[in-house]
């Protein structure tokens, strides 16, 4: 496999990463930040600019989840590493370097009962799945093709302000032999169920 980049302020090369997503009074754009496992800062996911079409669609309607959404992740040194896009009306992300070249894509199943998320490269090639550990799809397990857990998913709770916003907390653990396009896929898997399932979740 290929090893995923490193080096100072890298995101990918974190076994363990804390997605905190950031409180506003008016959530029009997402806007995350990253922790390492010890609580230092490790870079942040910020939504790139939208279409005036797609904010006012956020503003004043409940469609969030069928809006288009590009998040760009950036490690401490402030290089964007990964970026996560969502076109319209679908429930694929593709996941891409900086430069334009895909890793893979995130795919919701269409299914009954716990959520599932396929994880392909981009010639649409299985390279794992993402599983919903319960009902309310909280938790997750990152599968290989093989269905060998490569990493980890958990939705904590972020306290009383949850009643009141969209702000989640996502740890994403990651087994640090997994390279890429598979890490890459499953740091990005995080936000890719936020975006696809969880927009204007309170419950």
């Amino acid at each position: 496999m290929d090893q995923p980049q490193t080096g100072h302020g890298s995101l990918l090369s974190q076994p363990v990463l804390v997605v905190k997503q950031k409180l506003k009074l008016v959530e029009l754009r997402n806007d995350y930040e990253v922790f390492d496992q010890h609580g230092n800062p490790a870079g942040w996911v910020r939504q790139a600019k939208q279409s005036p079409l797609a904010l006012l669609a956020r503003l004043f309607t409940s469609l969030d989840a069928a809006l288009p959404m590009t998040l760009e992740f950036s490690g401490s040194g402030g290089r964007v590493e990964l970026v996560l896009h969502k076109p319209w009306l679908t429930w694929v992300c593709a996941v891409r370097r900086p430069g334009g070249a895909e890793l893979g894509r995130i795919a919701k199943q269409i299914r009954l009962g716990r959520a599932r998320f396929s994880l392909t490269d981009p010639t649409g090639g299985q390279l794992g799945e993402v599983r919903a550990e319960n009902w309310r799809a909280k938790d997750f397990a990152v599968l290989d093709r093989d269905g060998r857990e490569v990493a980890r998913v958990t939705k904590k709770w972020a306290g009383l302000r949850e009643l009141f916003s969209d702000a989640d907390t996502y740890v994403v653990q990651v087994d640090q032999r997994l390279g890429d396009p598979l890490r890459s896929l499953a740091v990005a898997s995080c936000l890719a169920v936020d975006v696809i399932m969880k927009q204007k979740d309170t419950g």
